[in-house]
């Protein structure tokens, strides 16, 4: 099972849309998914799930080392989800023997093609978890003025977590620019200077801003669903990362 955490510290870089689509594009492509919610703020569980707690969660994983199955959202994908609870984790986590390695640990258990991790808008202890267990990291980010601050961080926590060989075989297999509106000479600016500082890092097409991405989130679809398009786009992601998946 290959393990990608999508993970940046700031919030609305689009993780969670990123982890949907992607995982649905995959599914498209035949592969057995397994998605975590590791968010306190739970909005993947969201996407999928009414509001009303869902019987047991990541926190049961994590915290109390319970075995779960994860939850069907379809005939190939699954999700193990989060709610408020969450939230403890930043204080009961490290009262844990390896609390680093937890999440790791307890995903031994599991047997998909590829799990995808959306993680925290934070640089703490779930997310260090994640990237911990994952064979690479996909780094979505805003193509605004604070992009480069933004990377600048993540990266620098993904070094410290295969400098201190929780991980080191760690990889970043792309900076996924998003949120991109072409018609902003900011946005372009930004992809460019991206580009020249990261090079083959960042994944060369962004996602674009549309307004039928919040139109999914309403109908808890992925946009392949109601736009070829876009769809379209996320395939072509999914079959890169599959492409390279060997290397991983």
């Amino acid at each position: 099972m290959k393990i990608i955490a999508v993970a940046n510290q700031k919030g609305g870089t689009g993780k969670t849309s990123t982890t949907v689509n992607l995982g649905a594009a995959l599914v498209r492509r035949g592969m057995h998914i397994l998605l975590i919610d590791l968010d306190p703020q739970a909005s993947l569980t969201e996407y999928f799930l009414d509001p009303a707690d869902p019987p047991a969660t990541v926190f049961n994983l994590l915290i109390e080392g319970s075995s779960l199955k994860p939850l069907q959202l379809g005939e190939h994908i699954s999700l193990i989800p989060s709610n408020i609870d969450l939230a403890a984790a930043e204080v009961l986590l490290p009262t844990k023997t390896n609390h680093e390695k937890r999440l790791s640990r307890f995903l031994k258990a599991y047997d998909y093609d590829y799990c995808l991790i959306d993680c925290p808008p934070s640089l703490g202890v779930l997310t260090r978890n994640a990237l911990t267990a994952a064979h690479a990291a996909i780094i979505p980010v805003t193509t605004d003025k604070m992009a480069e601050r933004t990377i600048k961080l993540i990266l620098s926590t993904i070094e410290d977590v295969k400098e201190s060989e929780l991980n080191p075989t760690l990889k970043v297999w792309r900076i996924l620019p998003t949120l991109h509106n072409a018609r902003e000479t900011e946005d372009n600016q930004t992809l460019k200077e991206l580009k020249a500082k990261h090079y083959d890092l960042v994944y060369q097409e962004p996602v674009a801003r549309r307004t039928i991405y919040k139109k999914a989130v309403r109908q808890r679809m992925d946009i392949g669903d109601i736009d070829q398009e876009q769809g379209q786009y996320w395939n072509t992601l999914a079959d890169t990362l599959i492409a390279e998946s060997e290397v991983l």
